[in-house]
Parts: structure tokens; sequence; C-alpha cells
């Protein structure tokens, strides 16, 4: 039986800005389905091995932002720099709690939405009041 060569966080994230820089003159056409397939892997290859790294938990917000209703199609080029360029700041640093939710700031300020599956929140609705 062949030994299974795990790959390290640091490798796997190579691995995704890699796709992240392929994915980039690509956006809108049909050839960037290839890389959004390799980047979303490649992605769930990095929850699954390494859950309890603080970048992955960084990596899965990425990951809902583009995941859901394949919303991959709708991101442009320089959003996914920004997030290659983010990346590389990130790699190979320990990362704080804090600066996890920086990071995860960071990506909403690029504009990915982090939250895509959150529930609305019916304003209108009062909260606590007892009516007869």
């Amino acid at each position: 039986m062949p030994d299974v060569q795990l790959l390290s966080p640091r490798q796997l994230t190579l691995s995704i800005q890699l796709d992240l820089q392929k994915i980039q003159p690509y956006c809108g056409t049909p050839i960037a389905a290839i890389y959004a397939d390799s980047l979303l892997r490649t992605l769930r290859t990095i929850r699954d091995q390494f859950p309890f790294e603080p970048l992955t938990e960084v990596l899965m917000a990425f990951y809902d932002a583009i995941a859901f209703e394949n919303r991959w199609i709708n991101y442009q080029a320089n959003q996914y720099k920004e997030v290659c360029d983010l990346l590389t700041t990130l790699v190979d640093s320990p990362l704080s709690n804090e600066e996890v939710e920086q990071a995860i700031l960071r990506l909403e300020d690029f504009g990915f939405d982090t939250l895509p599956f959150g529930i609305e929140f019916n304003s209108s609705i009062e909260l606590g009041s007892d009516e007869d």
C-alpha cells in the first residue's frame, strides 16, 4: 500500500494561491470553472486535514463566500488578487483570534459575503412584547 503524504497547511495555502492566480484572467468565462473547482477542492482538503488551524477559519469564510450558490462566478479578478495577497501575509505567521477576525473582515472589505446563508432579521417584528 503506498504511503499517503499529507500536505502541510502552508503547502495547501500555496496551492490555493496558485488557483487564485490562475482564475484571475478567466473571470467571467467558462474556463474559470476549472480553477474554481480546484480552489474549492483544496479549500475542503485544508478544512478536513487541519480543522483547528486558525488560517483554516479564514479560508472557510472565503469558501462560504465563493461556494454558496456558486458565487465564485460573480467575483472579479482584482478580488481574487486581494485574497491571494492577504494569504501571503497570513501563511507564515501564527494567528491570534483577533487576527483571524480581522482577516475575515478584510474578506468582507474585498466584497466577499462570508456569511451568505445568514438569516434575515425582520425589524418589524417586536421581540419580547406580550400582546393579548
